[in-house]
């Protein structure tokens, strides 16, 4: 191999290096390894359980309704926007670089949203009036995902905290 080929050969190898390093890890779609509802409503009895039994019933159904158990996930990454939708619903579109921004939900709701990616992490965070939902993710070596989802609110009588997992489709 002439110099001039080796040397085009190094070039080659680190700019394909180059960019696979900057490739965000954390993309795709994922589907559900069959984690239960009942983990979602077992969390969700055990972070109302302190209330005052009126409240708690009201307090039970609105957290059902918000905490589906999702089947689908997709997860994009162009290096400046992350997108994660969740089933069929709006996807949410964030700055890569952790700032915020107003997010409405398919039920009206409105939300200030950020998202902070590392390599196979995401940490995306839902801010409302009366509380907070972090949803963090994190890919395993073999591309299973792991969502564990944690919700707090002055209302709640404990934080709201389950997994689920999923695998790469």
């Amino acid at each position: 191999m002439s110099p001039l080929s080796r040397i085009a050969v190094l070039v080659l190898a680190f700019a394909c290096a180059d960019a696979i390093a900057q490739e965000p890890a954390l993309q795709g779609t994922f589907v559900s390894a069959g984690t239960p509802k009942e983990a979602i409503d077992k969390a969700i009895d055990s972070a109302t359980a302190k209330m005052n039994f009126l409240v708690r019933a009201v307090a039970k159904s609105r957290l059902k309704s918000t905490n589906p158990l999702y089947q689908r996930i997709e997860i994009g990454n162009d290096g400046t926007r992350i997108t994660v939708r969740y089933d069929k619903g709006k996807p949410i579109v964030m700055p890569a670089d952790g700032s915020t921004v107003k997010w409405t939900r398919d039920d009206g709701e409105q939300f200030d949203v950020s998202a902070h990616a590392q390599g196979a992490q995401l940490q995306q965070t839902f801010q409302a009036e009366d509380g907070q939902r972090v949803n963090e993710f994190s890919l395993a070596p073999d591309g299973a995902l792991t969502l564990a989802v944690t919700i707090t609110s002055p209302q709640l009588s404990a934080p709201l905290t389950y997994t689920l997992v999923y695998r790469r489709q």
